[in-house]
C-alpha cells in the first residue's frame, strides 16, 4: 500500500513541476518577492517523518509550493530532536527565504527557530510551540480532535468503559489532546483510565503493539482504547488481531489514511473511530503561511485546522475504501479555507 501510495505522491508532484516552472515569471498580482523579483527558497524541518499522515502533509506542502514557484528543501532525521535543531542552522547557512518547523519539542526548537528570526528570516511553526510572537502556529483543533473521538467512545459504551491509554508526553498535540482525555474522565466517572503506555520508537505501531500486548496480559478487563495519533492506533489494532482479540476491545484514535481506512473498514476491525483533518491540506497552509512571511503580509499567531469524526460504520455504509472516497464523499475535508488571497494559486484537483 505504502508503495503504491508514494507513487501517486510522485505522478502529483511531477505534474506541478511543471506549474512551479511556468510560476518561474511570477504571479499575477502577487507582491514582491512572488512576483517573479526573486527565486523563493524555503526550508521545512521535519521531527516526524513516519507514517502516511506525515507523508501526506509533505505531498501538500510540496504541491502548494510548487504552484507558488517555490523551491522547498526538506530536512528531517525522524525523532532525533538534535538532528531538527541542527537542521535549523543548516537552512540559515543557505540562506533560505523561509522556514517552516514541522513538530519538535520546545526546549530543543526554540533557541535555533529565535536565531533565525534575528538572522531576518521569517518561520512559522506546525504542531510545535516555540513560544516566540513572532512565529505563528499552526495546528489542528487537538483539543476537539481529542473530544471527537472520545465522544464517540463515550455514546458507544453508554459512559462506561475501562481504557487503555496509549500516548506520549511533550509531543505538543498529543498534550493537547490529552487536555481532552482528563475533561471526559472528569466528567464521566464510568470512563476510567486501567493504564497509560506508548512510545513513539520507530516502528511505531509494531513497538507500541508489544506494549499493549503486555498490558492486555495484565489488564484483561480493558475493553477499550484511546489512542490519539493513528500511528499509535495501529499498534493497539495489531496487538488485538496478534491476540485474537479484535472482538474484546474498541480502538478510537485521531488522523485517517488510506491504510487506517482499509483497516476500519474489515467486518472484525476493533477501530471504531478515529478524528481527523486533512494532512494534505495542512502541509498546504504551512506553505502559504510562510509565503506571506515572506511577503510581509501580517498574519494571525494562532492558525487552527479544524477536525471531522469519521466512523468504521460511516465508512462502511459508504463504502469508502479509500482517501481519495473519502474526499469525494466529505467535499468539506478537502479545503482548509485559511490563508488564501487572490494571488495564491489553489489545487484544483481536490487534494486541499
Amino acid at each position: 500500500m505504502k508503495l503504491r501510495f508514494l507513487s501517486v505522491c510522485f505522478v502529483i508532484l511531477g505534474m506541478f513541476m511543471v506549474v512551479s516552472s511556468l510560476n518561474a515569471k511570477g504571479l499575477k498580482g502577487a507582491p514582491p518577492p512572488f512576483d517573479g523579483s526573486k527565486k523563493v527558497h524555503v526550508a521545512l524541518i521535519r521531527q516526524m517523518t513516519e507514517g502516511e499522515f506525515m507523508q501526506t502533509y509533505r505531498a501538500g506542502a510540496q504541491v502548494q509550493a510548487n504552484l507558488l514557484g517555490i523551491k522547498l528543501t526538506v530536512f528531517g532525521k525522524s525523532m532525533d530532536n538534535q538532528a531538527e535543531a541542527n537542521f535549523v542552522y543548516q537552512a540559515i547557512n543557505m540562506g533560505v527565504d523561509g522556514i517552516i518547523i514541522d513538530h519538535g519539542l520546545s526546549e530543543t526548537m526554540r533557541k535555533p527557530a529565535a536565531d533565525a528570526i534575528k538572522a531576518g528570516i521569517p518561520v512559522v511553526a506546525f504542531d510545535v510551540d516555540l513560544k516566540n510572537p513572532k512565529i505563528p502556529q499552526i495546528a489542528q483543533d487537538d483539543e476537539k480532535l481529542g473530544m471527537l473521538a472520545l465522544k464517540a467512545l463515550v455514546k458507544d459504551f453508554n459512559g462506561k468503559a475501562n481504557v487503555g491509554y496509549v500516548s506520549i508526553a511533550g509531543i505538543l498535540p498529543l498534550d493537547k489532546r490529552d487536555r481532552s482525555w482528563q475533561k471526559i474522565k472528569k466528567e464521566y466517572p464510568g470512563i476510567k483510565e486501567i493504564v497509560k503506555t506508548g512510545t513513539l520508537e520507530s516502528p511505531i505501531a509494531a513497538k507500541n503493539a508489544d506494549q499493549v500486548k503486555a498490558v492486555l496480559r495484565a489488564h484483561p478487563e480493558i475493553n477499550a482504547f484511546f489512542a490519539p495519533y493513528d500511528e499509535l492506533g495501529k499498534g493497539v489494532v495489531l496487538a488485538l488481531r496478534e491476540m485474537g482479540l479484535q472482538n474484546k476491545a474498541k480502538v478510537y484514535t485521531a488522523d485517517i489514511s488510506t491504510q487506517d481506512i482499509r483497516e476500519m473498514i474489515k467486518p472484525d476491525s476493533p477501530w471504531a473511530a478515529t478524528a481527523a483533518t486533512n494532512p494534505a491540506a495542512i502541509g498546504a497552509v504551512s506553505v502559504r503561511a510562510i509565503a506571506l512571511k515572506i511577503a510581509n503580509i501580517k498574519i494571525p499567531h494562532d492558525i487552527l485546522i479544524p477536525p471531522m469524526l469519521f466512523t468504521a460504520e460511516e465508512l462502511r455504509k459508504l463504502n469508502i475504501k479509500n482517501m481519495k472516497q473519502l474526499r469525494k464523499k466529505f467535499p468539506k475535508f478537502n479545503s482548509v479555507n485559511l490563508l488564501n488571497y487572490p494571488w495564491i494559486p489553489v489545487d484544483k484537483k481536490g487534494l486541499f
